[in-house]
């Protein structure tokens, strides 16, 4: 019954932070594997928990769906479903003791992005210029990662999309973060 209560709150919590801002597999996750799952079915299942959610947000924002300039929203779609699968894949093919090293790489790699994902993509934008030609490539790998691991994979999308505006709207570009991340988590759920 404790493992119950423990994945109920996890489950309502991740929903709400993903809704909101994004980072809900932060909680999802820890609580899979404190319920004893295994570090890959714990993923697994924080990202086919978490995925019904992220379909009522892109539902929800609907109306709400403006295309950054930079951006070829069009173009991404295919992008981001095809790395989605691809993580997918190779988060099947990895081997369970290798996937358990690699998470606390991942894990600090979400963090870092959830901490400095915006106001890193502005410093990185001062040291090196990108066009629009970065983004399709970008997408696709942030996709991939987002497919294979997943945590703070909308706010790595906003911090690679900030890279090519002076003044991002990051409100603005939530709508197209969470049909991103729908995408890229629906390929990896299928």
């Amino acid at each position: 019954m404790h493992d119950f209560v423990l994945l109920a709150c996890a489950g309502l919590l991740a929903g709400a932070m993903n809704a909101i801002a994004g980072g809900g597999s932060f909680v999802s996750f820890p609580a899979m594997i404190a319920a004893g799952l295994p570090a890959v079915a714990a993923n697994v299942s924080s990202t086919v928990a978490l995925f019904p959610g992220t379909l009522a947000s892109t539902w929800a924002y609907r109306r709400a769906f403006a295309q950054p300039a930079a951006l070829a929203v069009r173009s991404m779609l295919p992008i981001t479903l095809a790395g989605g699968l691809l993580g997918a894949v190779l988060l099947l093919a990895t081997p369970a003791r290798l996937f358990d090293a690699i998470v606390p790489f991942l894990l600090l790699l979400a963090t870092l992005t959830f901490a400095f994902g915006a106001r890193g993509g502005l410093v990185l934008r001062r040291i090196t210029p990108l066009g629009p030609g970065a983004v399709l490539p970008m997408q696709f790998v942030i996709a991939v990662y987002g497919g294979y691991f997943g945590g703070a994979v909308g706010l790595m999308m906003m911090a690679m999309w900030s890279l090519l505006t002076a003044n991002p709207d990051l409100k603005a570009m939530a709508p197209l973060r969470v049909l991103m991340v729908s995408i890229a988590n629906g390929a990896a759920v299928v």
